[in-house]
C-alpha cells in the first residue's frame, strides 16, 4: 500500500496520519510529528531514489495565527465601493461636512485673523505705541496774548523775530457804516478818494521792510500823522483832480516837493454817537495794484485805534462784549522765515503757552485775499486754550523707556490717527503725481462733486491719493523719516521730500530715482452748494524729491514736524486744527511693548496709552474663538449623523460580505480576523471623505481670504493651517474606529455554514 500511495506522490499530495514512525521515516518526504493537539516536531527527508514531479513548498512552522492579506481587504472593499458608487458618495459628503466643521473652526479662524492684522499691519505696527487725549476739554476760544510776552520772545529769537505789530479783527465796515472815506484836506471842495477807508489802516504795511519806487523819494522817518500811500493809477488821477493839477505820477511828485499834501479819514457811525475826522499829511506815495498805508511805527494802527480815535480794545476774539464799539485784537510777530519760525517754535517749550497762526483772509480779508499762504510772514500770537499733547512730552516718554523711536505726530487738520478705528492718513484728501497735466485733470474733474463721487475717487495711472478712508486702499501714507535707509540725501527743509521705491514706481513705472519735482494738490476748502454737491478748492505744491526709501508701502517721508509746519505753512490750515492731539511711537523691541504701555500709562494718567493692533488682534481673536465655537457645534451635529450615516453603511457591507466572511471562518480564520472586513470598509470610507473634506477646505480657505481681503482693501492673502488636515484626519479616523465598534459585534454572530448558503 505505502508503495501505491508513494506512486501517487509522485502526480498528486499525499497526507497520510499512522502512528507507525518507522513506515513514515521509510516513504515520507515531510513528518510532522503531534501529540495532543500540539505540533512538536516538523522534519524534512531527502529521498535520492526517486524524483518528485510536483514540486513541494517547504515552509517554517509559525505560531502565529493566519492573517488575511491587507492587499485583499483593500481590493476587496475598493471594488464594493464601485458597486455602490452613490451610496459610497452620499455618505463621503455627509462624513466629509462633520470633517470639514473641525478643519474650518482651525482654519478658518487663522484666515481671518491673519488677513484682517495683516491689512491693519499695513497701516499700524504691532509694536507701534499711541500716546492719545483721555477727555478733550478744549474750548474753541481765542484770546490774544499780550505784548509783554510777544515782546520777551522777541528780545529772546531776534533770529527768528524781526518785530511785533497788532492786528484788529473787527467789520470795518459794520464800525464805520454812515462814513467811512478818505478825503483831501487841502481842496476848495469835498473830494473824496475811492478805495482807502479804515480797514487800511488795519491792513497798513511796514514800510521799512517794503521796498516800493516812492514819489518824489523815500522819507527817512514819518510821524504818527505821516503816511506813504500807496494808489493805484486811477485814485493818482482822482487826487490830481481833486488838487486842480495835471493827472500823472509826475505832476503829482512835483507837487509834493513844493506841498504838504494833508487828507483825512472822515468816519462816522450814528447809531454809536460817534463822527470824528483823523487828519494827517502825505509824505510820499508810490503805485500799487491795490490801494494801502505804509508805516515805519509797526504798532501805528494802535495808535489810530486807540490813542487817536479812543476806541477800547478786547484780546476775547470770539466772546460778546459789553460795549458794541469794542475792538478786538491780537498782537502778531513778522519773522524772518516762517518755516523755521514755526519748526523752531513747536519744539521750545517757551511757545507751549501760545498757538501761532499765520495771518490769511480771515484775519486780513482784504490784504491777504489773494496773497499765498508761502508769501506771508506775519504770525498771529494767540494764548492757548487747547487741551493738546506736547511735543516736547516725547522726552519724557523717552525716559521711560529709551527704545521709543521718533514720532508720529497726529494732528485733525493734517496727519489724523484714530487709534480706535485703525485709520491713519492725511485729514485732507491729497493728489500726487510726478506729471502736472495729469494732476491739473484731477484737480479740474474733482472740483465740484457729488457726496457718491467723493466717495469712490477713480484717478489716472500716474495719480495717486492720500487720505485716512484710503489707508487700506493704496492710499499714500506718511512715514517719519530713518536716516539709516535713505538712498540719496536728507530733507533739509519743508520743500524736500523723500519718497518709497513702491510710490516712485507706482507713479512712473520706473525705479530710476527722478529728475523731476513731485506734484502735490492739498484740499483746502470744502463747500457744499444748495444742490448738494460739494465744491472744492486746491493748494498745489511742487516737491523736491532728495532720497529714496526701498519699502513695499506707497509713502513719503519727511522728520516730525513735516505734517504740521507743512500743512499749517504751505496749505494754510489753521493752527488750532493742528494741535497734537495723538502721538504714535514704535517700539524697538515687540516683546516689551505691554510692559512699556503699562509704565506710561502709570506715568501719565492723563492719557490713553495703546498698542492698536494688540487691541485689534485681540477683538479678532475673541471673534475666531466665537467662529471656533459655532463651527465645532455645527461639527458635532455632523459627526453625530456622519457616524450615524457611516454605521449604516457598515452594517450594510457586513450583509453584503457574508458569505465572504463565512469562508474565511471556514477555512480556519479566527473572528478577528473576519472583523477586518469591517475595519477595511470604514477605514477606507473615512479616508475617502477626509480626501473630499480637504478639497472643500482648501477651496472655501481660498474664497473666505480673498472675500476678507478684498473688503479690506489689503489684497488677497492666501492662508492655510496644516493643523486643521490634521485634526480632521484625527477626526475621521475616530469615526472610523467607533462605526467599526458599534458594528464588530456583527460579524462574531455569524454563523460560517449559514454565511456559505447566502
Amino acid at each position: 500500500i505505502m508503495d501505491i500511495l508513494a506512486k501517487v506522490a509522485t502526480r498528486s499530495l499525499v497526507i497520510i496520519v499512522s502512528h507507525d514512525k518507522e513506515l513514515t521515516e521509510k516513504y515520507a518526504d515531510q513528518i510532522v510529528e503531534m501529540e495532543d493537539g500540539k505540533i512538536n516536531d516538523v522534519r524534512y527527508i531527502i529521498r535520492h531514489e526517486h524524483e518528485n514531479y510536483i514540486p513541494i513548498e517547504k515552509t517554517f512552522y509559525s505560531q502565529k495565527h493566519p492573517q488575511i492579506p491587507a492587499k485583499f481587504l483593500f481590493k476587496h472593499t475598493i471594488n464594493g465601493l464601485k458597486e455602490r458608487k452613490w451610496r459610497t458618495s452620499i455618505c463621503n459628503f455627509v462624513t466629509s461636512l462633520g470633517l470639514i466643521g473641525v478643519g474650518l473652526a482651525t482654519s478658518l479662524s487663522t484666515a481671518i485673523s491673519t488677513n484682517i492684522k495683516d491689512a491693519y499691519s499695513s497701516i499700524i505696527d504691532q509694536s507701534k505705541i499711541i500716546v492719545s487725549l483721555k477727555d478733550d476739554n478744549s474750548i474753541y476760544r481765542q484770546y490774544s496774548a499780550s505784548y509783554y510776552e510777544a515782546y520777551e520772545l522777541k528780545e529772546k529769537y531776534p533770529e527768528h523775530i524781526v518785530d511785533i505789530g497788532c492786528n484788529y479783527i473787527c467789520d470795518f465796515e459794520y464800525f464805520f457804516k454812515n462814513r467811512n472815506v478818505i478825503t483831501l484836506a487841502d481842496a476848495s471842495y469835498y473830494v473824496p478818494i475811492e478805495g482807502i477807508s479804515a480797514r487800511n489802516i488795519n491792513d497798513f504795511q511796514w514800510l521799512d521792510l517794503s521796498y516800493p519806487t516812492i514819489y518824489p523819494s523815500r522819507p527817512e522817518t514819518l510821524l504818527d500823522d505821516e503816511v506813504v500811500l500807496g494808489l493805484t493809477f486811477n485814485m493818482i488821477q482822482e487826487v490830481c483832480y481833486g488838487l486842480k493839477i495835471e493827472r500823472t505820477i509826475t505832476s503829482l511828485s512835483n507837487y509834493l516837493l513844493t506841498h504838504d499834501l494833508r487828507m483825512f479819514f472822515d468816519l462816522a457811525n450814528i447809531d454809536w454817537q460817534y463822527d470824528d475826522q483823523q487828519l494827517f499829511t502825505v509824505k510820499g506815495f508810490t503805485l500799487t495794484n491795490s490801494p494801502c498805508i505804509y508805516h515805519y511805527n509797526h504798532m501805528w494802527n494802535e495808535v489810530m485805534y486807540e490813542t487817536n480815535m479812543r476806541f477800547p480794545s478786547s484780546d476775547s476774539l470770539n466772546e460778546q462784549d459789553y460795549y458794541p464799539w469794542t475792538m478786538k485784537k491780537v498782537y502778531y510777530f513778522q519773522v524772518h522765515n516762517v518755516d523755521k519760525f514755526l519748526e523752531m517754535a513747536l519744539f521750545n517749550n517757551e511757545f507751549d503757552p501760545f498757538i501761532l497762526e499765520i495771518a490769511n483772509k480771515n484775519y486780513y480779508p482784504v490784504l491777504y485775499s489773494e496773497t499765498k499762504t508761502s508769501e506771508i510772514k506775519r504770525i498771529l500770537f494767540f494764548a492757548n486754550t487747547l487741551d493738546i499733547i506736547r511735543p516736547k512730552f516725547y522726552d519724557f516718554f523717552r525716559t521711560i523707556d529709551e527704545e521709543l523711536e521718533k514720532p508720529l505726530y497726529g494732528t485733525a487738520g493734517g496727519y489724523s490717527i484714530y487709534p480706535t478705528s485703525l485709520m491713519m492718513g492725511f485729514s485732507k484728501y491729497m493728489y500726487f503725481s510726478f506729471d502736472q497735466t495729469e494732476l491739473d485733470k484731477t484737480i479740474d474733474f474733482n472740483t465740484t462733486v457729488t457726496q457718491e463721487s467723493n466717495e469712490s475717487i477713480v484717478l489716472p495711472d500716474k495719480v495717486k491719493i492720500g487720505h485716512f478712508s484710503q489707508s487700506m486702499n493704496g492710499g499714500v501714507n506718511f512715514e517719519v523719516i530713518d536716516e539709516t535707509k535713505i538712498n540719496g540725501m536728507l530733507p533739509t527743509d519743508l520743500n524736500d521730500i523723500v519718497i518709497s521705491s513702491e510710490l516712485l514706481f507706482s507713479l512712473t513705472g520706473s525705479y530710476d530715482f527722478p529728475n523731476s519735482p513731485l506734484h502735490i494738490a492739498v484740499t483746502v476748502e470744502e463747500r457744499r452748494l444748495s444742490n448738494g454737491t460739494i465744491r472744492k478748492s486746491y493748494e498745489t505744491i511742487s516737491l523736491n524729491v532728495c532720497g529714496l526709501v526701498d519699502s513695499p508701502n506707497l509713502a513719503i517721508y519727511h522728520y516730525s514736524h513735516w505734517p504740521i509746519v507743512f500743512f499749517q505753512s504751505k496749505c494754510g490750515v489753521s493752527a488750532y486744527e493742528l494741535g497734537i492731539n495723538t502721538v504714535a511711537m514704535n517700539l524697538k523691541n515687540e516683546k516689551k511693548t505691554e510692559e512699556t504701555i503699562a509704565k506710561l500709562s502709570k506715568a501719565f494718567p492723563k492719557y490713553i496709552i495703546s498698542n492698536p493692533m494688540a487691541d485689534i488682534n485681540k477683538s479678532v481673536d475673541e471673534v475666531c474663538t466665537y467662529i471656533e465655537i459655532a463651527l465645532a457645534a455645527f461639527s458635532a451635529i455632523a459627526v453625530m449623523i456622519s457616524t450615524l450615516i457611516l454605521t449604516v453603511c457598515s452594517y450594510l457591507h457586513i450583509l453584503e460580505s457574508k458569505k465572504e466572511i463565512g469562508l474565511s471562518r471556514c477555512i480556519g480564520l479566527s473572528k478577528k480576523e473576519g472583523k477586518k472586513f469591517l475595519y477595511s470598509h470604514s477605514i477606507i470610507m473615512c479616508f475617502l471623505s477626509f480626501l473630499m473634506a480637504s478639497v472643500e477646505l482648501f477651496v472655501m480657505n481660498i474664497f473666505i481670504c480673498y472675500v476678507i481681503g478684498t473688503e479690506m482693501g489689503s489684497g488677497f492673502t492666501f492662508v492655510f493651517n496644516p493643523l486643521s488636515l490634521v485634526f480632521m484626519f484625527l477626526l475621521a479616523f475616530s469615526i472610523s474606529i467607533i462605526s467599526s465598534l458599534l458594528m464588530a459585534n456583527k460579524i462574531g454572530k455569524i454563523s460560517p455554514l449559514e454565511a456559505l448558503k447566502v
